[in-house]
């Protein structure tokens, strides 16, 4: 009997938009997804193919090198950091390879266009009814100590969430919102000089308030197990 064996793991990186031109650099940020694939007979012994830790060791080098990093700066990526040529350049990576092991695909957690979604109310977290869009970035943490992941250029696929009092002018707003952060390197915009999850959280938060839309929350997730929540100064004092 065989079978095939899927660990998926995710990454958080940046890429460069304009890697082959003369002009200043611009950034963006993803996630991405990458299932590592193994397939073959089922052992009579143990009653699995592989152990799904040797597939996260086999893997593991090749994630140090990719994981809050700038695609655009490999050798191999820095003219094409697409999906396919990182997926090409990772099974590059990876050879020679284990018998079972069958390569990779890499999916981009992409934010699509811009779409907001109705999220129900949470009463255990305090969280009410709210609305979230999804949107690609670059940042860096230049304020953390040298050596720590996030303080290199890197990015993500955030997904951004707000509950407000004046829904009437939310569409318009979020909108232009989206239009600010999407493809942008957060920390050249002002007052995210420093781009956490809760300074941007704090950032949305008054964009939100400046423009009339009355904030109750606002959260920011980076990651599919990290997020944060703002509930206002009030709320913090």
């Amino acid at each position: 009997m065989r079978a095939q064996i899927i660990k998926t793991v995710y990454i958080e990186v940046a890429r460069r938009l304009n890697a082959q031109t003369d002009g200043p650099e611009c950034y963006t940020g993803n996630s991405y997804r990458i299932d590592l694939i193994a397939e073959g007979p089922i052992s009579e012994t143990v009653g699995w193919v592989v152990d799904y830790a040797d597939l996260k060791s086999l893997f593991e080098p090749v994630y140090s090198m990719l994981d809050h990093h700038c695609l655009s700066d490999l050798p191999g990526l820095e003219y094409d950091s697409s999906p396919e040529a990182l997926e090409a350049w990772i099974n590059r990576q990876l050879s020679p390879r284990p018998a079972w092991f069958s390569g990779v695909r890499v999916y981009p957690v992409e934010p699509g266009s811009f779409r907001l979604q109705h999220l129900e109310a949470d009463p255990r977290a305090g969280l009410p009814e709210r609305f979230s869009f999804a949107f690609s970035a670059a940042q860096s943490l230049p304020q953390l100590p040298a050596g720590h992941p996030c303080r290199e250029l890197h990015g993500h696929t955030y997904q951004l969430e707000m509950a407000c009092r004046n829904e009437a002018v939310l569409p318009a707003v979020v909108n232009a919102l989206y239009t600010r952060l999407n493809g942008q390197y957060l920390n050249r915009l002002p007052g995210l000089e420093q781009a956490t999850a809760e300074r941007i959280a704090v950032w949305v938060w008054d964009y939100l308030e400046t423009n009339g839309a009355e904030p109750i929350v606002v959260g920011v997730q980076e990651t599919s197990n990290n997020r944060c929540y703002y509930f206002g100064k009030q709320a913090a004092e």
